[in-house]
């Protein structure tokens, strides 16, 4: 892989496995948004990005540059760097208080704050303390979990997304108990939930 230096508002090429390629925009360390486009050579040139839709903006790990990003897209014009700020809303989950030889997860529920990147999201703001699947399904299915991501889980989501149009973090499979039901039929789960809830 490439050694590839953060910049921000910088377009990269991620390889996801063989054959199948995205892009992505870094923007403030360590957000990066990621697009509904894909190619299997991850050649570019000919690609029409006029109608290319964003999927989801996540908080990542090094790794990801490290393992997943190729080379940087020398047209900045291809993807509009100040269409896709970081979102200012996010939930952040909450620590579990249960029995932990009960369930052994270590989080549930999560509140919605507004992040400001250059605070991060310990100290954001909270504009609701607690998020209820019945009340609050459209803000929990629409916003990211503020848990980092790693190659292996972004992989996975990104080739489920593309091999079969669902976008969903499985961690809200944990998190929020009772948001989907279609978890047997998608099983096996991606890497963002260890081995035991897969």
């Amino acid at each position: 892989m490439a050694s590839i230096k953060w910049v921000e508002n910088t377009l990269v090429s991620v390889k996801l496995r063989e054959n199948l390629y995205s892009l992505g925009l870094l923007k403030r360390s360590p957000y990066i948004w990621f697009f509904d486009i894909k190619s299997e050579e991850g050649d570019w040139d000919l690609a029409d990005f006029a109608s290319v839709n964003s999927l989801f903006c996540v908080s990542v790990g090094r790794v990801v540059l490290q393992k997943l990003v190729v080379e940087k897209i020398s047209d900045s014009g291809m993807v509009a760097p100040e269409s896709h700020s970081i979102p200012a809303e996010w939930i952040k989950p909450l620590q579990n208080t249960a029995d932990w030889r009960v369930d052994n997860f270590p989080w549930r529920g999560g509140k919605l704050i507004e992040l400001d990147p250059e605070v991060g999201s310990v100290d954001a703001r909270v504009i609701k303390p607690s998020l209820n699947v019945t009340t609050d399904r459209r803000v929990i299915e629409s916003c990211e979990l503020t848990n980092m991501w790693g190659d292996q889980d972004l992989s996975d989501r990104l080739c489920r997304y593309f091999d079969t149009g669902v976008n969903r973090d499985d961690l809200k499979f944990e998190v929020f108990p009772g948001l989907w039901d279609d978890r047997e039929k998608l099983r096996p789960l991606t890497r963002r939930l260890p081995v035991p809830f897969r």
